[in-house]
């Protein structure tokens, strides 16, 4: 009875329960640091020293910048016929994770009379930049942050006559700015918003290039000027189906556009992404078993490099495809290959090994050159705007 009381620890040792609280504050914040969005959202109710640290601007600063780049997907869905015959259909986007192959839904509208037609959808995403989404239904423009369901109505532009290029960051944090162009005739000119001013700024000259001025005001659509991907904090656009060597590049710090010229031949399946630091492209033919990748070693001079071929059993792929047609992407640093065979994805490695044959819970799947890095850093536009806001979006309801 003596040896087992000199081991009992003191009844006041006993009652203390072990928990986190007593960690110091910068270990407890590199833990809450390591949570996703929605768990650091829930940690607000559990005491009100977690609440201040995960409320703190740094904090979430932090938390946003370690978030993992997601490409985001769009696609419809199928969920009933109205009594009129009419389709009843889920414009989705979703991001997924190509280590478990899960699907992360961002947001959804319900609607009807679609054209089976992506381009003549009426519900698009036009641009994502900090978190945010730049999205539309019908004629109605919204910004939006998926993660934390804040939005606000943007106007201009019109998007009865204007067309949504581009959303990014100018000067003061919580600025943002919308491109978009209105054609005239046979011309085409570019204007400039900052949202929340309602006051819109026309471009002239659009760029210091005289044969870039002429090719952007003679309203051309050899560039894909609906598909705007963020680098660095500029905005870059593809060719249309590879009919020139040359990306368009819009300054947003001097507010002006340029050429970005490439060594290449760029082909019909093109797709931008960052790899390292640097802006990159997949390069491949529609039905290629070959997919390439090319480094941009050096921005200010335009200085490209192959960094590698990857090389898939086409016949395997032809066994899985319902038909030859087939797309090839480059999603990630790793060198993860995106097949996309309309009705299933398949997903190799760099040494051409299929890991998994998966499927969308819908159809039409349109890879985007959208990023979104998800944030909870509380954007100070949408809360002056919010309450002015009308149109209110249905895009998050039922997630």
């Amino acid at each position: 009875m003596a040896m087992a009381e000199t081991v009992r620890l003191p009844e006041q040792q006993r009652r203390r329960p072990l928990t986190i609280a007593s960690l110091p504050e910068e270990i407890m914040s590199e833990i809450l640091l390591l949570l996703p969005p929605k768990s650091i959202l829930q940690c607000r109710a559990v005491c009100k020293a977690w609440r201040d640290v995960t409320s703190d601007r740094a904090f979430l600063l932090t938390h946003h910048r370690r978030q993992p780049p997601q490409r985001l997907l769009t696609f419809i869905r199928d969920v009933g016929s109205h009594h009129d015959d009419l389709d009843i259909l889920d414009y989705c986007v979703e991001a997924v994770d190509f280590r478990t192959h899960q699907f992360q839904s961002l947001a959804r509208f319900t609607g009807q009379d679609y054209d089976c037609s992506l381009e003549d959808s009426p519900f698009t995403v036009h641009a994502s930049c900090d978190g945010l989404l730049l999205m539309s239904y019908n004629n109605y423009l919204h910004l939006c942050n998926p993660t934390t369901r804040q939005w606000l109505w943007v106007s201009p532009p019109a998007l009865q006559h204007d067309k949504v290029v581009g959303l990014y960051a100018h000067g003061h944090p919580s600025e943002y700015r919308v491109l978009y162009y209105r054609e005239f005739g046979l011309g085409r000119t570019f204007y400039i918003t900052t949202v929340g001013s309602r006051k819109e700024r026309r471009i002239w000259p659009h760029s210091s290039s005289e044969s870039l001025r002429k090719w952007l005001t003679k309203g051309t659509e050899d560039t894909e000027f609906n598909k705007p991907f963020l680098f660095h904090g500029n905005l870059h656009w593809l060719p249309q189906s590879g009919r020139q060597n040359k990306i368009v590049v819009f300054d947003t710090l001097d507010e002006a556009f340029r050429w970005l010229h490439v060594p290449f031949k760029m082909h019909n399946v093109s797709s931008l992404l960052e790899i390292e630091g640097s802006l990159a492209m997949s390069n491949s033919h529609i039905g290629s078993s070959k997919v390439d990748l090319w480094l941009l070693q050096d921005y200010k001079h335009m200085v490209w490099v192959h960094k590698y071929r990857i090389e898939l059993p086409v016949i395997e792929i032809r066994r899985l495809v319902e038909d030859d047609v087939w797309f090839l992407h480059i999603v990630s640093q790793e060198g993860d290959v995106l097949v996309d065979g309309s009705y299933w994805q398949f997903h190799y490695d760099m040494k051409g090994n299929l890991l998994e044959k998966f499927q969308c819970s819908g159809r039409m799947l349109n890879i985007t050159p959208h990023i979104l890095q998800e944030s909870l850093v509380p954007h100070e536009v949408c809360q002056i705007l919010n309450n002015e806001s009308r149109h209110e979006p249905h895009f998050f309801r039922g997630l």
